[in-house]
C-alpha cells in the first residue's frame, strides 16, 4: 500500500512540475512577445511624433486661431515612391463661403518651399478634399517631408492652420512606405495585446512582484496602443505625451522587473 502511494505521490509531483514549467515557459513567452510588440510600437509612435513636432516649425509667420482637422500624411515615404497629402475643408455654416487654402511645402530645405492656393466657394454643408504629391526631392535634411496648411481668415470663419511631417527612407527594391507602416503597426499590436493576454492568463498575481509587473505591462501597452491610435487620427500632441511617459514607464519597469524576477 504505501508503495503504490509514493508512487502516486511521484506521479502527482512530476505533473505538478512539469505545469509549472509550462507556466513559467507561457509567461516568458508572454514578455517575449509584448516587449516585441512594445518596441515595434515606440518605433513607429516616436517616428510619427517627431515628424509632426518637426513641421511645426516649418514656415512659422502665421498664427493661427484653430487647428485644422482632419489632415492627412503619410508616415512613411520610400525614397522611390509618390505620396500625397491631403485636406477636407468644410462649410458647416447655412451661407455659402468663400475659402482660401495657402498649402506650403518643404522643397529640400527648411527655408525653401513649394506654395500652392486655392480659392474657392463652398455651399451650406459642403466639403471639398484637396490633396498634393509629395516625394523624395522634397524633404529636408535628407529625411523629412514638412507640410503646413492654411485657411485665410473671412469675417465668418477663423485663420486655421495645420501642419504634418512624412519621414523618407532609401527603402529596398520596390517596397512602400505604407507597406513597412502597416508591417509594424500589425506586429506592435498583435505583439503587444497577445503579450498582455499571455501575462494576464499565466503571470498575474495579487500580491508581490508580479503584481506590479501585472500593473505596468497593462500600463505600458494600453499608453502604446493609445499613442500609436492617436497619432494616426492626427492627433500628434496628445499622441507625444503618450510616448513621453510610455519612454519613462520603460525606464522604470525594466530596471524593476529584472531585478525582482530573479
Amino acid at each position: 500500500m504505501s508503495l503504490r502511494t509514493s508512487a502516486g505521490d511521484d506521479a502527482v509531483r512530476r505533473q505538478d512540475l512539469t505545469t509549472d514549467r509550462h507556466i513559467l515557459n507561457r509567461r516568458r513567452l508572454s514578455v517575449f512577445y509584448f516587449s516585441i510588440g512594445v518596441l515595434f510600437g515606440m518605433i513607429l509612435l516616436g517616428a510619427s511624433v517627431y515628424a509632426d513636432f518637426e513641421s511645426t516649425l516649418f514656415d512659422v509667420s502665421l498664427s493661427a486661431e484653430a487647428r485644422i482637422r482632419p489632415l492627412q500624411c503619410p508616415i512613411l515615404l520610400a525614397g522611390h515612391e509618390t505620396g500625397q497629402v491631403s485636406v477636407r475643408v468644410s462649410n458647416p455654416s447655412e451661407e455659402a463661403i468663400t475659402r482660401r487654402v495657402n498649402t506650403n511645402i518643404s522643397r529640400g530645405h527648411l527655408i525653401m518651399m513649394n506654395q500652392y492656393t486655392e480659392v474657392f466657394t463652398l455651399e451650406p454643408g459642403e466639403s471639398r478634399m484637396f490633396s498634393w504629391d509629395v516625394t523624395a526631392r522634397d524633404a529636408a535634411y535628407g529625411h523629412l517631408i514638412m507640410v503646413k496648411i492654411t485657411t485665410l481668415v473671412n469675417p465668418r470663419n477663423p485663420l486655421q492652420r495645420g501642419s504634418c511631417g512624412v519621414l523618407v527612407l532609401n527603402l529596398p527594391g520596390q517596397v512602400r512606405g505604407v507597406y513597412v507602416v502597416g508591417l509594424m503597426l500589425a506586429v506592435s499590436v498583435i505583439a503587444t495585446i497577445s503579450g498582455m493576454r499571455g501575462w494576464w492568463q499565466y503571470g498575474r498575481s495579487y500580491t508581490g512582484w508580479r503584481m506590479e509587473a501585472t500593473r505596468a505591462i497593462m500600463l505600458l501597452g494600453c499608453v502604446v496602443l493609445a499613442g500609436i491610435a492617436l497619432s494616426l487620427i492626427g492627433l500628434w500632441e496628445i499622441a507625444a505625451g503618450a510616448f513621453y511617459i510610455a519612454v519613462l514607464a520603460v525606464g522604470v519597469i525594466v530596471p524593476h522587473f529584472l531585478i525582482n524576477s530573479r
